[in-house]
């Protein structure tokens, strides 16, 4: 993401005003998690405009437009981010200049032009999100390819989701006769080189970190094997000199869940253990083993997790994007202090996005739920003789 500018507005409005330009699909996450219905924005559209109500001429120009959020419309694996709203005044005089007051648009953010926020609650959460936007090491730096005969998945790794970049699958024939082993090597050839094509078109190999090849049997090591065959022969040094950043794994399936899989396998955590999307599953199964265990050290609900805060005795709280983004500001502004709380005694934070499975799974236990740093058998009973 490319930050132009953040001003404070200490007028009327009392806006933070941002304005910047989107550049990856992580970057449209972090706006669709910024903007709140009632912020503003400036955007540029193509819209068409009467010149002269007598001949009734038009006119189709590019232009500058301020809306006021009413709704939204997001799919990360799309890239597609698109919002409603209506026209409102503009104080910059640099926007609305030939449309009206008051007249109902939508607009699709894209990474061609900067667009400006007006901001009017721009608390903690939403300052984290852009501080993180900026920061290197928030980046993707993972990517996984996984596999079985014929089919493979490119994907890239993120905080807020597994994005699949590029499918491949080649019709495998029987091997029956030469002939169709023949065939079914000359295939075989094809998918691998297919797969390998997809990586170089996906992947930027100088920024990635960790590249995990998973797979059932024996087909992610065969990749490894001709990945390097390809970039010897194409002298591709990005490979063939950080051959230590790919990682063989076993799964059992082939598809975009042999993914997660391999990020919860314990062999292969202490490798994976420095990205937060493997930190987040990790404490999502310790919060579960505890749950399970019913050591009352595992608790879930917004009651029984502010009394445990207040407690001091919360080591871990697991909070998702949705709650932290409540349409409700005073609700919103309670959890933003819950969490600053926690953290300024000793416990830790992690914020899982609704869009990742983990995170969903979160979702259905009402979005909070928390470790204890010690059991506490009565914490809901206490709230209960309140």
């Amino acid at each position: 993401m490319k930050i132009i500018s953040v001003l404070e507005d200490f007028g009327e409005n009392e806006n933070t005003i941002i304005t910047l330009v989107p550049q990856t699909k992580d970057d449209l996450f972090t706006i669709y998690q910024i903007i709140d219905k009632e912020d503003e924005v400036i955007f540029k559209k193509l819209f068409t405009t009467k010149k002269d109500e007598v001949n009734r001429k038009t006119s189709t120009d590019l232009v500058n437009l301020r809306l006021k959020i009413l709704s939204y419309e997001f799919d990360i694996k799309e890239e597609y981010l698109r919002y409603k709203g209506v026209t409102v005044a503009d104080d910059t005089n640099t926007a609305n200049l030939d449309v009206p007051v008051g007249k109902f648009l939508s607009f699709s953010v894209t990474y061609e032009h900067q667009f400006t926020i007006f901001k009017h609650h721009f608390n903690k959460y939403a300052k984290r999100l852009l501080k993180e936007a900026l920061e290197l090491e928030t980046k993707s730096d993972t990517a996984a390819v996984v596999l079985q005969e014929g089919i493979s998945h490119v994907c890239l790794l993120t905080a807020s989701s597994t994005i699949l970049k590029q499918k491949t699958e080649i019709s495998m024939p029987k091997k029956k006769d030469a002939t169709d082993i023949n065939k079914f090597n000359e295939k075989t050839e094809k998918f691998y080189r297919a797969t390998y094509n997809a990586m170089m078109k996906n992947f930027n190999f100088d920024e990635l970190r960790m590249i995990i090849l998973c797979s059932p049997g024996f087909y992610a090591k065969a990749l490894m094997e001709k990945i390097l065959k390809y970039a010897e022969k194409e002298q591709n040094n990005s490979i063939l000199e950080n051959q230590e950043m790919f990682i063989i794994a076993h799964c059992s399936t082939g598809y975009l869940q042999g993914i997660t899989e391999v990020l919860r396998d314990p062999e292969y955590s202490t490798v994976l253990q420095n990205t937060k999307l493997i930190k987040e599953i990790q404490i999502m199964d310790d919060f579960f083993e505890h749950l399970n265990k019913d050591d009352n050290k595992a608790w879930y609900g917004k009651e029984e997790i502010k009394r445990a805060a207040k407690l001091e005795a919360v080591e871990t709280l697991l909070i998702t994007d949705t709650v932290l983004k409540s349409d409700d500001i005073d609700e919103r502004e309670t959890f933003l202090d819950l969490t600053y709380n926690i953290e300024q005694s000793g416990g830790r934070v992690f914020v899982f996005s609704t869009l990742q499975s983990h995170g969903e799974e979160l979702g259905r236990l009402k979005g909070l739920a928390c470790i204890l740093k010690y059991p506490i058998p009565d914490l809901d009973e206490i709230l209960e003789n309140k």
